[in-house]
């Protein structure tokens, strides 16, 4: 899952079966370590309120996109997710929240339309989780192609320096 966003940043085409490449498996025991790491750090972070777990959370939104993207090791992730995270933050936070928000106010909306069909509801409400994850996913493939690639582009776009 992790590999959808920045598939879908590139303007990749996506097969159910790209997640059994050799590629993958060779990122395996990064990935988990990463994400250890980042949970671990989040929890703790939760015991000093609710907001640096959110920052915390939300600096290291990119490292698994550029473990899996770049090939970077675990450490290196998190620093440059920080890195390239600084001074959007807040905007990311709000996109989050906002899309956050409309899915659940849609979702409430659908409810309460369909609260006496319960056996079509349960269906329904299958089918909108999955969308919903689908648009976060989305969303993520946005400030991964506007953070990352675009930086990409500006660096590659830059002449060579001499010594």
């Amino acid at each position: 899952m992790a590999t959808l966003p920045v598939k879908l940043s590139k303007g990749e085409m996506i097969s159910p079966m790209f997640i059994f490449e050799s590629k993958y498996r060779h990122c395996m025991g990064e990935y988990f370590i990463l994400q250890a790491v980042i949970i671990s750090a989040v929890y703790i972070s939760i015991l000093f309120m609710i907001v640096p777990a959110i920052v915390l959370s939300l600096s290291w939104m990119l490292a698994v996109y550029l473990l899996v993207g770049k090939g970077m090791n675990w450490a290196l992730c998190l620093s440059e997710s920080n890195r390239l995270m600084m001074g959007y933050k807040l905007k990311v936070f709000f996109l989050k929240f906002v899309v956050g928000f409309v899915l659940f106010l849609a979702y409430y909306i659908l409810f309460q339309i369909l609260s006496d069909a319960s056996g079509l509801l349960v269906f329904i409400s299958l089918v909108y989780l999955l969308v919903s994850v689908c648009i976060m996913l989305s969303v993520d493939a946005v400030i991964y192609r506007e953070l990352v690639l675009s930086e990409d582009k500006v660096e590659e776009a830059k002449p060579e320096e001499a010594l």
